[in-house]
């Protein structure tokens, strides 16, 4: 049963005795990220609001972000709380069990909850460092989290299989952080316009979830029923206006995972939302959601530039991985944005199922078609929550190492990268004779390299 406000007012001093509980949400260092202020903590933003307004003076919040702090110093930085919580992402995830013990032994009368795609996948293995998981959106949970502990009767676990409506809670708000830290220039550079380089800009996330089922991507949770759900018009306005009062927002990006929504008429009013607050955006969207009317509003509401999943340059990769798109599909929405002045990002991955031995030329052959104005290639990795991972042979993988430091690759970001993989394929596959890891990772920097060369991986 869902608890009211006032339940959750009337519980939180409880048989503990707290004046005040004191609430930690802990954002780690994000080291392996060039620039980790580029993104910004919505979850924290969006749980510490929900927090605030709920439970007022009955506790203290605060966003304690890590960013940019070294990790042997990280725990200098961690003020007292009664409660700390985490959301786990796979990459953090080494860090953020070493932040538990060592706030442990600061402060032993506090506890640590955590939730997110890491711990969703390795609840049990989660919950030896913490005391307590949440499984699915935790909104609701965390309260319920709240009133047991209070109670002495904290469980390890708490799960939700539903998803929520995100347009019953607030707005988010940013000043758990400070205003340098949430308005910044250089958000909304262009390859070929520098004119928007000294903008003041954020990010922002107006949805929820994907209805898609990429074999490599990690949002699990949509799979269970909740597919995707955008804010209301009338909140994603009375957002860009907030961010715009407070903060001196000239323009955004868009961190959703599909930016335009795929129905016309929710496209539409989603767009002309945006459009009426005079800012300039960009983001990213399918392959498959554009034509020239939505190219052309998109435009005209303020959009510059829009990223597109491609993925791979070769039907029978895309296929094989569920990405739901054809490669002349998606020249042709590459061409409707160029046409409407929208600058084109696109998204490639190496080392996908089924892939030739001639890929680079293949990839090389399709940029150069479609000339896009950014290229950003990655790896394929095999993160946790993905159907690749949770189901490797029917992608003909024998073996899958859980070395989380090698999911995420940033060609350029050293002198000299020789990223490794994280599996191997069979020799021989559903698709045929497979490559080995030696050749998928010498296609990646070959099509890098020739990437760089012609000015297409950077800015």
């Amino acid at each position: 049963m869902v608890s009211t406000e006032r339940d959750c007012r009337e519980s939180v001093l409880g048989v503990r005795g707290f004046t005040m509980l004191r609430i930690g949400f802990i954002f780690p260092s994000s080291h392996y990220l060039f620039d980790p202020f580029k993104g910004d903590p919505h979850t924290h933003f969006h749980l510490l609001t929900l927090l605030e307004d709920r439970l007022g003076a009955q506790v203290e919040v605060k966003l304690i972000d890590l960013r940019g702090i070294e990790r042997r110093f990280a725990l200098y930085h961690v003020p007292e709380c009664d409660m700390f919580l985490q959301s786990i992402y796979t990459l953090d995830v080494d860090e953020q069990i070493e932040l538990v013990a060592g706030l442990r032994k600061n402060y032993p009368q506090a506890v640590h909850l955590a939730g997110g795609p890491h711990a969703q996948e390795f609840p049990k293995e989660m919950q030896e460092f913490f005391d307590a998981i949440f499984i699915g959106e935790c909104e609701e949970l965390l309260f319920r989290a709240i009133e047991d502990f209070e109670r002495n009767d904290l469980q390890k676990l708490y799960s939700n299989p539903q998803g929520v409506d995100v347009n019953e809670y607030a707005i988010p708000r940013r000043n758990f952080l400070a205003k340098s830290n949430v308005s910044r220039t250089d958000m909304l550079s262009l390859k070929r316009d520098s004119s928007f380089k000294d903008l003041r800009g954020t990010t922002v996330l107006f949805s929820r979830g994907c209805p898609y089922k990429c074999a490599f991507c990690a949002m699990e949770k949509t799979r269970k029923g909740a597919g995707i759900r955008y804010r209301r018009p009338d909140l994603i306005v009375e957002e860009i206006e907030y961010l715009k009062r407070d903060y001196g927002i000239q323009g955004i990006s868009l961190l959703d995972e599909i930016g335009i929504p795929m129905r016309r008429k929710e496209a539409i009013t989603h767009l002309e939302a945006i459009g009426s607050c005079d800012v300039v955006w960009r983001g990213q969207c399918r392959v498959d959601g554009v034509t020239p009317e939505i190219a052309e509003l998109a435009r005209q509401s303020g959009c510059v530039a829009l990223g597109l999943g491609v993925e791979s340059a070769w039907q029978i990769s895309l296929d094989a991985i569920d990405k739901q798109i054809n490669l002349t599909r998606a020249k042709e929405t590459i061409r409707i944005l160029k046409a409407h002045g929208i600058e084109v990002r696109l998204y490639m991955i190496l080392g996908l199922p089924g892939e030739p031995p001639d890929i680079v030329q293949r990839s090389w052959d399709f940029v150069q078609e479609t000339d896009p104005d950014l290229v950003i290639l990655s790896l394929l990795t095999m993160r946790p929550g993905t159907i690749i991972y949770q189901d490797p042979k029917r992608f003909g993988i024998k073996a899958v190492s859980k070395d989380w430091k090698n999911t995420r690759h940033m060609h350029g970001r050293y002198d000299e990268e020789v990223p490794e993989l994280t599996f191997e394929y069979e020799e021989v596959t559903p698709w045929g004779k497979s490559l080995t890891n030696e050749q998928i990772v010498g296609n990646y920097v070959e099509l890098q390299n020739r990437l760089s060369e012609s000015g297409l991986n950077t800015m």
